[in-house]
């Protein structure tokens, strides 16, 4: 404990004094009020500590290499400097380890140091852990790792700084060390459409008849209830049973219209439905053109007994000319007894992409992004913990 109290009180201000308490040392102040308190672990090594005292103004040691000597005393492998956080009079330094074949840093494994503008130490936090490192016997070049990236990952329009831009799939986040395409999340796998038959309207498939009335409408806004219920309650009051909501980002409708429990409509006959709706509310000529069914699931309150009917989820994409189009989806609630669309929201077209007349085919796009894809080698977590694997990830 002498020695561990001896290294610490270096990077201190002469005036502070270390006493021991139980597991944990004290830090003291000329008056011996306490100013910090020191955490340790089960083997008496230090875990961080935390000072709170007034300190001179005038500049002492670099704040860097204030922290590279500390992290040399207390956790020699913590090396690479990943981050620089400059206050007024302070400034907060992340060093990570990295590992002895690459001198990559290893995420989660490391020390945060902060280094008063007189260069004395007035917070530390060590992450010290046991990990995995899953190195490859054959590493791709780089430009393999881009070409696969590229050859793989669809490209999506979306809308950066206000105009409309191509760019890779996001949640492709990079290339393992044997070429294959790491993604934080697949790309959806989406089913082309058909026109369906004609069944009805919008209103109909909601549910809503001669028996309901609109009793307020305003710009971008429609309620509709039950005839008897307008003429019983005051508008304040009433619990509206259809609504429509539009505005420049989305088209929304809602519905409780009156059902009863009775023989589960099969997933066929639900997506029918869902399709049957987006035909008619979607603001295309032939939507089924546009859209894709991206996915379907039971909502997760289903199984719930309530006075809402459960429902089923269908959930479509908007593909235009090859195109993902980015933040651009439907999803449509579908009564599971019923058929009736309990909810729709569809989000609108960005004013950026409806300002374009033509796009460029997607391998011309791909031509565009390699300009200015970098990737760089990096650990990257897996799901077991503390597991870490070589790859190449985007940093642009």
């Amino acid at each position: 404990m002498k020695e561990l109290i001896d290294h610490l009180k270096q990077f201190l201000p002469p005036f502070i004094q270390v006493e021991e308490a139980d597991n944990t040392l004290l830090l003291l102040s000329e008056n011996r009020e306490r100013c910090g308190i020191v955490d340790l672990d089960a083997d008496g090594q230090l875990i961080g500590f935390d000072l709170n005292v007034e300190l001179p103004a005038t500049e002492g040691t670099e704040a860097v290499l204030a922290a590279r000597q500390f992290a040399s005393v207390f956790y020699p492998e913590a090396n690479q400097t990943v981050q620089l956080e400059a206050f007024e009079d302070r400034t907060v330094i992340r060093l990570e380890e990295s590992d002895s074949k690459y001198q990559l840093p290893i995420p989660g494994a490391g020390l945060t140091v902060e280094v008063h503008r007189s260069g004395y130490i007035t917070a530390a936090q060590l992450y010290k852990h046991t990990y995995t490192l899953l190195d490859s016997k054959k590493l791709v070049s780089v430009s393999a790792a881009k070409e696969n990236l590229l050859e793989e990952s669809p490209v999506v329009l979306t809308v950066a700084d206000g105009a409309a831009v191509y760019q890779l799939f996001d949640q492709a986040i990079g290339v393992r060390a044997d070429g294959t395409v790491l993604y934080s999340e697949l790309p959806p796998v989406l089913t082309d459409i058909e026109e369906p038959e004609a069944s009805g309207d919008w209103a109909t498939l909601m549910g809503l008849d001669n028996t309901f009335i609109k009793y307020y409408q305003e710009e971008g806004l429609q309620l509709w209830a039950e005839k008897e219920l307008v003429e019983t309650h005051s508008a304040e009051d009433i619990t509206d049973q259809i609504a429509v909501r539009k505005n420049e980002e989305v088209i929304f409708y809602s519905g409780s219209t009156p059902w009863q429990k009775g023989v589960l409509i099969t997933q066929e006959g639900l997506q029918l439905q869902a399709i049957r709706f987006l035909s008619h509310v979607a603001e295309e000529e032939k939507p089924w053109d546009q859209w894709k069914l991206a996915g379907a699931e039971m909502a997760a309150d289903a199984a719930i007994e309530d006075e809402l009917e459960p429902t089923y989820i269908f959930q479509f994409q908007y593909v235009w000319d090859g195109y993902i189009v980015d933040a651009v989806t439907a999803s449509i609630h579908v009564g599971m007894y019923t058929g009736l669309i309990r909810e729709c929201i569809i989000d609108r077209l960005p004013h950026a992409l409806t300002a374009v007349n033509t796009l460029l085919p997607v391998q011309q796009a791909k031509e565009q992004i390699r300009d200015a894809l970098q990737l760089e080698l990096a650990w990257m977590a897996l799901q077991d913990e503390n597991t870490y694997e070589l790859a190449y990830v985007r940093t642009q």
